[in-house]
């Protein structure tokens, strides 16, 4: 797979976050200009993100994108979403519930000159950066995703129009790639299904064989 070079992502990724990332809440939609006429951001032709998956397994359904090499199972609510973020390797959403959840990769020398905490608070701060008003970042008890270490915050804000909203970021560090897994929803929801986004975030694997 051609994957993103460095930092691309983390300048892409809160604009179209805000852009596209919560099309099933009204509030963000409309402090996201999507229904004034906008138009979207363009795709980065380089971002070679393969083709996701859904299927049905035993543990749940299984999203997969065996180009990029990775999969997380998701709840029997959720779904296959291709509308968040033109360079995820994977999109899903459960948009009764309104809550979102993308994975992206990157793999790049120049994240190697710094470390998990590092990259973890570079990312952070290009998310924040975005919002209308940081109202808080704080980091919870992750430091493992599977076998990778990780680095997990909550980050809170206001977006433009000021409607709240709730990002669950994880870095997780494998060998050379970096994945930053992303969930989003408002407080109210956050407070009911912080747990779901952070079962489906521990389900984050890489694909072992030929897809890696």
């Amino acid at each position: 797979m051609t994957m993103k070079s460095a930092w691309k992502l983390g300048v892409l990724l809160p604009l179209v976050l805000l852009a596209l990332g919560a099309s099933g809440c009204d509030r963000l939609l409309r402090a996201s200009g999507i229904r004034s006429g906008e138009p979207p951001v363009a795709e980065d032709p380089n971002a070679g993100v393969g083709q996701q998956t859904l299927s049905n397994t035993e543990a749940g359904q299984l999203l997969e994108n065996p180009e990029a090499g990775i999969q997380i199972t998701l709840p029997a609510t959720w779904q296959e979403d291709d509308r968040l973020h033109p360079s995820a390797e994977l999109q899903a959403s459960d948009p009764t519930n309104q809550l979102y959840l993308i994975v992206v990769a990157e793999e790049d020398e120049t994240l190697a000159r710094f470390g998990l905490p590092e990259n973890s608070q570079r990312y952070r701060n290009l998310l924040a950066n975005s919002l209308r008003s940081l109202d808080s970042q704080s980091a919870t008890d992750v430091v493992f995703v599977g076998q990778d270490f990780a680095s997990q915050y909550e980050v809170r804000g206001q977006l433009d129009d000021g409607s709240p909203v709730v990002y669950l970021h994880t870095t997780v560090v494998s060998g050379p790639r970096y994945y930053q897994i992303v969930g989003w929803t408002t407080p109210e929801q956050y407070g009911f299904y912080k747990s779901e986004l952070q079962g489906i975030t521990e389900t984050f694997r890489e694909i072992t064989g030929d897809a890696q």
